[in-house]
C-alpha cells in the first residue's frame, strides 16, 4: 500500500475563512448536488462573484438592491427594524474629556524640521533578492494588494452521504466564515468563498509522488477560480496542513494542475469534523489562516528554558512574545496549550504587516479621493496597480449626459528612459501608497518594500508625470501617514514606525527630493496608530496610539516643525468609555466640524466567545492647544466592517457598516448573517440608519467620481475583475447602481483599505 504525502504543506501536530454567503447542498442517493439560489450565479437573480445570498420569501419586502443592479433583495428572516443597527440615535454627550500633558519631554527636543537631510538618491537598478523581508536576514512575508482582495477558496472533500454530509458541510462552511472575518477585520484581506464551485462530496485528485508516496490535493469544479482549496482526510495525529502561504506565492509547484485540482490547500483532520464541536475547529482554522496570511509559530528564543522546543535560531517576531497567541509554537512548555482566540498581539502583529496606511479620511481640499492625472475639477480617479509593474492603469471618470463612465489610459511611474529593466519589484510584497507632495490636484506615490532586501521608491507625480526617486530604509517599519508638517500642511509626511526600538525616522518628500530624519520622537509602545486632523484642517495631524495590551491612548499633539511633538498624553481607554474587548476605528468628521472624529465599533464576536460590548463615537472637542472629546454612546450590534464617506451630500461624514450577503443561520453562519446599513449622522453626533443588502463578496473603494459633492462606493469584485459603481444621489440617501465596468486583471485599486 502507497503511503500518503500531502507536499509542500506545513504540518501542525498540535493546534486548535469567512463565507460571505453560500448554497445548500443537497445529497441524493450518494450524488452531490448543488442547489444554487438566484444569488449564487442563477442567471434569474443577483449577479456578482459567485459568493452570494439566500432566496428571499415571496412576502418579504425588497430593500435596496446589490452592485449589480438587478431586482432588489430583502432582509432576512427575522431581521426587524428594532434592531440596535435600525434604530435612529440621538448624539447625546456623556462626558468630555480633555487630554492633558503628563510626560515632559526631553530638555533638548528632537531637530523639528531642521535636521540635517539626507541627500537625494540616485536612480538605480540593481537586482535584488525576492520576497519582502522586515529585519535579520528575514521576517514574515506579506501579501500584496491585489492577491490580497483575492484569497479565494472552495471546499471539496468531507466525508459522509446525505443529512450527514450535508451536516459537515455547513460546519466548515460557518467555521470559515467567522475565522476569515477575524483575520479581515485586521489586514485588510478578503476572502471569498467560491460557492458555486463547491464539492464537497468529491475524492481528493490522486497523483503519483516519490516511489511509494502517493500526493492528495483539493478538487473542486473544473475551472474554479479559487486561490486555494479546503478539503478533509484522515490524518491520524496531525491535525492540519497548510500550505497557501505569501512565501510561496509565486512559486510553480503550487500552480493548478488544470482542471479544479489545486496545489495550495489547507488539509483539516477530517476527525475534527466528524467528533469535535464548531469551537475546536474554529480555534484550529484560526491557527492554520495565521499561517495563510503569513505567520509562521510564535517567534521564541528562551536559552534559560530546557526545552529545544523554545528555541528559535532566528526570532522573527512583530510584537513581544505572547504565550496566549494563537500561533503559539507546538510543543513549547512555556506557551499555553489552549489558544483558541486571536490575542490583542496577534491582531497588533496582523496589522504591522499587512496595513495600507493611507486613511479614507480627508477634510482637506480636495474631499472627492484621489486623483493622479492633473486634471482640474474631474473627479475621483482609480489608479490600478499590479504587482511588478512598472507603470499603473489610470481610470479617468467622465459622466456625458448624465452617464458616468471611465476612460483608461497608461501612468509610468518614471519616464521610459529610466525605467530600470524588469522592473522594481518582481514580487507581491510592496506596500503602493498614494500621497500629496505638493499639488492638491496631483497624487504622488510610496513603494514601501519592508525590510533590507526590497528597495523602495517614491514617485514624483505633477500633473500626470511621473518621475522615481530610490531611497533606502533597511528595517521593518509601519508607515503612518499624515499631515506632520506644520510649516507646510500641503504635503504627506511618512512617519517609519518601527515598533518596539528606538529607531523610527521620517520620510519627508519634496520637489524631488527624498529626504529621511532620524532625530525625530520615537514610539517604542506596540500601538495602532490612528492620524487625522482632530484639532482641525488649519493644524497638523495628531497621531492617537492605541495599545490595546495595556488598555491606554498615547497622544502626540504636534507643533510648527517636522513631526515636532509638543505634549503627549497617556489615558486609560476606560475614561474615554472604550471597554476590554477587539475594538475597530473609523475616522471621520461626523458632524461636519472640520475637526476628525472616531467611532470606536466593539466587535460582537460571538464566534470567538465574547458577547457584545458597548462602541462609542468619539467626537472631537480639540482647540489648537489640547486634544479633546465628548463620549457618545452608540449601538452598531453584530460585527461589520466599517468605511468612511459623505453619502447623502450633506457635509458630515457618515459609515457604511459593511457585511457582505450570508445565509441563515441553517448554513454558513448566524454572525454574519444580516444587511448592511449606513448611518447618516447630523451635526449633533446623531444618525438616521438606511439598510442595504449586498448579494456577494466585494471590496469598497470610496470616491466621488462624478465630483457632485456626495461619495460613490465602487464595489470591487477581484475574483470576477469587474467593478459595480453605486453613484451617491445627493440628499436622497440612495444609490444609483447602474455601471459596471471590467477590471484590469491581477491590479488592485491603488489606497485601497478599511475603518483604519
Amino acid at each position: 500500500m502507497p503511503s500518503w504525502q500531502f507536499v509542500g504543506l506545513h504540518i501542525e501536530t498540535v493546534a486548535r475563512s469567512r463565507v460571505r454567503g453560500g448554497c445548500l447542498v443537497r445529497a441524493m442517493l450518494g450524488v452531490v448536488i448543488l442547489a444554487i439560489a438566484p444569488a449564487c450565479g442563477d442567471d434569474s437573480g443577483p449577479a456578482g462573484s459567485g459568493t452570494g445570498g439566500d432566496e428571499m420569501p415571496e412576502d418579504q419586502d425588497p430593500g435596496p438592491g446589490g452592485p449589480s443592479c438587478v431586482p432588489q433583495v430583502a432582509p432576512p428572516p427575522g431581521w426587524s427594524p428594532d434592531d440596535l443597527e435600525a434604530r435612529a440615535q440621538p448624539g447625546t454627550i456623556t462626558r468630555v474629556v480633555t487630554l492633558r500633558g503628563d510626560t515632559p519631554l526631553p530638555t533638548e527636543e528632537p531637530s523639528s524640521g531642521h535636521a540635517a537631510h539626507a541627500e537625494p538618491f540616485a536612480l538605480t537598478a540593481p537586482r535584488r533578492p525576492f520576497g519582502a523581508t522586515t529585519q535579520g536576514p528575514h521576517i514574515h512575508e506579506r501579501w500584496g494588494e491585489s492577491r490580497k482582495l483575492e484569497l479565494s477558496y472552495c471546499i471539496t472533500r468531507l466525508l459522509g452521504e446525505d443529512a450527514e454530509l450535508e451536516a459537515r458541510y455547513h460546519v466548515v462552511t460557518r467555521s470559515l466564515v467567522d475565522t476569515t472575518t477575524e483575520w479581515e477585520r485586521v489586514t485588510g484581506a478578503n476572502f471569498v468563498h467560491i460557492v458555486a464551485d463547491d464539492t464537497p462530496g468529491a475524492s481528493p485528485h490522486v497523483s503519483p509522488g516519490p516511489p511509494g508516496v502517493s500526493i492528495l490535493r483539493p478538487q473542486c469544479a473544473v475551472g474554479t477560480k479559487a486561490y486555494f482549496g479546503v478539503f478533509t482526510h484522515p490524518t491520524g495525529d496531525v491535525q492540519a496542513l497548510t500550505n497557501p502561504v505569501p512565501q510561496a506565492w509565486a512559486d510553480p509547484e503550487l500552480e493548478p494542475l488544470g482542471g479544479g485540482v489545486l496545489t495550495r490547500s489547507i488539509l483539516l483532520n477530517s476527525g475534527l469534523i466528524n467528533v469535535f464541536d464548531d469551537d475546536v475547529l474554529r480555534g484550529l482554522l484560526r491557527h492554520e489562516l495565521g499561517h495563510v496570511m503569513g505567520f509562521i509559530h510564535e517567534e521564541v528564543h528562551m536559552p534559560d528554558l530546557d526545552d529545544d522546543d523554545c528555541h528559535t535560531s532566528d526570532p522573527r517576531p512583530l510584537t513581544p512574545v505572547d504565550p496566549h497567541s494563537i500561533m503559539t509554537t507546538p510543543g513549547c512548555s512555556a506557551f499555553s496549550d489552549d489558544a483558541e482566540i486571536l490575542t490583542h498581539r496577534d491582531r497588533l502583529s496582523a496589522f504591522f504587516l499587512h496595513h495600507t496606511p493611507r486613511p479614507r479620511f480627508e477634510t482637506r481640499v480636495p474631499t472627492m479621493g484621489y486623483r493622479f492625472g492633473g486634471a482640474i475639477g474631474g473627479g475621483a480617479e482609480i489608479l490600478w496597480h499590479t504587482e511588478g509593474a512598472t507603470e499603473g492603469i489610470l481610470w479617468r471618470p467622465q459622466v456625458v449626459a448624465g452617464v458616468l463612465s471611465f476612460v483608461e489610459e497608461p501612468f509610468p511611474y518614471s519616464p521610459p528612459e529610466l525605467t530600470p529593466p524588469g522592473g522594481w519589484y518582481p514580487n507581491q510584497s510592496e506596500i503602493v501608497i498614494p500621497l500629496r507632495l505638493g499639488a492638491p490636484s496631483s497624487m504622488s506615490l510610496l513603494f514601501h518594500g519592508p525590510g533590507p532586501d526590497v528597495d523602495d521608491l517614491v514617485v514624483f507625480n505633477t500633473g500626470g508625470t511621473a518621475t522615481a526617486v530610490p531611497w533606502s530604509h533597511d528595517g521593518f517599519a509601519v508607515p503612518v501617514v499624515g499631515r506632520f508638517d506644520g510649516s507646510d500642511l500641503g504635503r504627506d509626511v511618512v512617519y517609519l514606525y518601527q515598533p518596539g526600538t528606538e529607531d523610527s525616522a521620517v520620510l519627508s518628500a519634496d520637489d524631488g527630493v527624498v529626504s529621511v530624519v532620524t532625530e525625530v520622537q520615537q514610539q517604542t509602545a506596540f500601538a495602532y496608530p490612528l492620524a487625522a486632523p482632530y484639532r482641525g484642517t488649519t493644524l497638523p495631524d495628531d497621531i492617537l496610539w492605541f495599545d490595546p495590551v495595556a488598555g491606554r491612548f498615547i497622544s502626540w499633539r504636534l507643533g510648527s516643525g517636522l513631526l515636532e511633538v509638543v505634549e503627549i498624553t497617556r489615558i486609560d481607554q476606560g475614561e474615554l468609555g472604550l471597554v476590554p474587548g477587539e475594538n475597530i476605528p473609523a475616522i471621520g468628521d461626523f458632524n461636519g466640524d472640520g475637526r476628525a472624529d472616531i467611532m470606536w465599533q466593539g466587535v460582537s464576536n460571538q464566534a470567538a466567545g465574547f458577547q457584545e460590548i458597548e462602541d462609542v463615537l468619539w467626537l472631537s472637542q480639540s482647540t489648537p492647544d489640547a486634544i479633546a472629546f465628548a463620549t457618545v454612546p452608540k449601538a452598531v450590534g453584530r460585527s461589520h466592517r466599517p468605511f468612511v464617506g459623505d453619502f447623502d451630500g450633506d457635509g458630515n461624514d457618515d459609515i457604511f457598516w459593511h457585511r457582505s450577503w450570508g445565509m441563515t443561520a441553517e448554513g454558513p453562519s448566524a454572525f454574519t448573517t444580516g444587511p448592511s446599513f449606513i448611518w447618516y449622522f447630523d451635526a449633533m453626533g446623531g444618525h438616521e440608519t438606511e439598510t442595504f443588502v449586498l448579494d456577494g463578496d466585494y471590496s469598497p473603494y470610496v470616491g466621488d467620481f462624478d465630483a457632485d459633492g456626495c461619495h460613490d462606493v465602487a464595489w470591487f469584485d477581484a475574483v470576477g475583475d469587474q467593478l459595480h459603481v453605486w453613484r451617491c444621489l445627493p440628499g436622497q440617501r440612495d444609490f444609483d447602481c447602474g455601471v459596471t465596468a471590467q477590471t484590469p486583471p491581477n491590479a488592485a485599486p491603488v489606497g485601497m483599505h478599511w475603518g483604519f
